[in-house]
């Protein structure tokens, strides 16, 4: 029964947050990867979503450079929808592996700009294919919220019913405490899905290419150079428009898993080594601040000190570690062609070896005597011992809460950090697409004036 309590309390909840992880509808093998990859490989996955937020802050400064080089003026209110609505046409065409076309693309629309019916034609072209691509990102929040809510709130039951419990021979509210150790291991996924739901996903596989199929169709029929066969999906794909399936999602169609960030020219983006080497640490820290939660919690259960449990916290973390040194192994020496089913099985595995280790710890393995006794340092912690209980229950009620509310509170900070350090990415991912900003009135005169110093 107990079992099935940890599992309804926390374990579930954290599938159904994991389940709300936007994955771009590539196939069914790719949305498989995805999710794998999240759980078998959170530092490469948090440092590629790092970096596609990076990437796209990159496209909107270009956007940006591109509207004042057009004269578009930055107090006009069409400043905002035109830069926004460029940047997210630069990065779908990241998105379908085509980023070696950004730089024509831009420099066409400044000598577009300058016809005598740009206002007239040319800019209904670039804003209804904005609109399109605005309206086909899917950026989830009331989900994610909700999930978001359900996993904390696990956090909260698992708390109350240990402060409220009282210590006796059937009743050990110390398993409890390391329940929510062990569920603090996977904190870092609050952060990962919450930063996954603002860069969102496509809602098909072919829309994207459909619309800058015909975005690119339409201006060059203006120009008189459109060709017989209009745009189709048979086109596309016998001309190789766009990168499909599992080649466009090594090539970028992924935002959590960048697998030729080594050995690709980011240049362009502004983007270096000791950038992705920044990245890495972040994604780092993130997880370390959801392991050593973890074990300091572990630590102040009675008996205190380094116990069995810290060996499963410490291996689980190991493991993730070793699969981001294997993912910068395989993205820097495998060959394209036999990457994305290599990276699949590593984390397919590797994800199982901590689902493992979950089930093993929760079929009460580690509740012997050598770990209530400190491998026999010390003598058997019975929770209903008078010198044990209240010490065990301070714990509880005081410091384990302390400890809990501030490793919650630091991801979301970080979540905070990122969307401040990005925020034109963001606004990019999140627009809307009746041209409407989602920034508050008095928060768009702030962003003209910062724009116009």
């Amino acid at each position: 029964m107990d079992i099935w309590t940890r599992i309804v309390t926390w374990k579930l909840p954290l599938f159904q947050l994991v389940s709300q992880f936007p994955r771009p509808p590539l196939g069914f093998a790719v949305e498989s990867a995805i999710i794998a990859h999240l759980l078998g490989d959170p530092v490469d996955s948090v440092m590629s979503m790092l970096l596609t937020l990076s990437m796209c802050q990159s496209r909107a400064a270009l956007a940006k450079e591109t509207c004042v080089a057009a004269n578009v003026e930055l107090i006009d209110e069409e400043y905002e929808r035109t830069w926004k609505g460029l940047a997210i046409i630069l990065v779908s065409y990241d998105e379908c592996g085509k980023s070696e076309e950004v730089a024509e693309l831009c420099e066409e629309y400044l000598r577009l700009s300058r016809h005598p019916n740009f206002e007239g034609e040319i800019r209904h072209i670039y804003e209804e294919t904005a609109s399109k691509l605005a309206a086909d990102r899917q950026t989830r929040s009331l989900p994610v919220f909700i999930a978001e809510l359900l996993f904390i709130g696990g956090w909260l039951i698992a708390l109350l019913r240990a402060a409220s419990s009282e210590p006796s021979p059937t009743n050990w509210p110390q398993v409890e405490a390391h329940s929510i150790a062990f569920s603090g291991l996977y904190l870092w996924v609050t952060s990962a899905v919450v930063a996954g739901s603002v860069i969102g996903a496509s809602q098909t596989e072919g829309s994207i290419p459909r619309m800058l199929h015909g975005f690119e169709y339409q201006l060059k029929e203006f120009r008189g150079e459109a060709p017989a066969r209009r745009p189709s999906a048979c086109y596309r794909e016998e001309t190789g428009w766009c990168k499909t399936g599992q080649e466009r999602a090594i090539h970028g169609g992924v935002y959590s898993w960048r697998p030729i960030k080594w050995r690709d020219n980011l240049e362009m983006f502004g983007i270096g080594i000791w950038s992705l080497v920044s990245f890495v640490a972040i994604a780092v820290a993130v997880l370390y601040a959801s392991y050593f939660p973890a074990a300091i919690l572990s630590y102040f259960v009675p008996p205190r000190g380094l116990g069995c449990r810290h060996i499963p916290e410490t291996l689980m973390l190991v493991v993730w570690l070793l699969s981001f040194a294997i993912e910068c192994l395989l993205e820097r020496w495998l060959q394209k062609k036999k990457l994305f089913w290599a990276v699949f099985w590593k984390d397919v595995l590797l994800a199982l070896t901590n689902i493992s280790i979950i089930i093993i710890t929760q079929c009460g393995i580690l509740q012997r005597c050598s770990c209530w006794t400190a491998w026999g340092l010390t003598w058997l912690h019975l929770p209903q011992l008078p010198n044990v209980k209240p010490e065990l229950m301070h714990y509880i009620r005081h410091i384990a809460p302390a400890i809990t509310f501030t490793a919650i509170l630091f991801q979301f900070v970080f979540c905070a950090a990122i969307v401040w350090r990005y925020w034109d990415a963001v606004r990019v991912f999140i627009q809307r697409d009746d041209g409407i900003s989602n920034l508050p009135l008095k928060y768009q005169k702030l962003e003209s004036r910062r724009q116009s110093k």
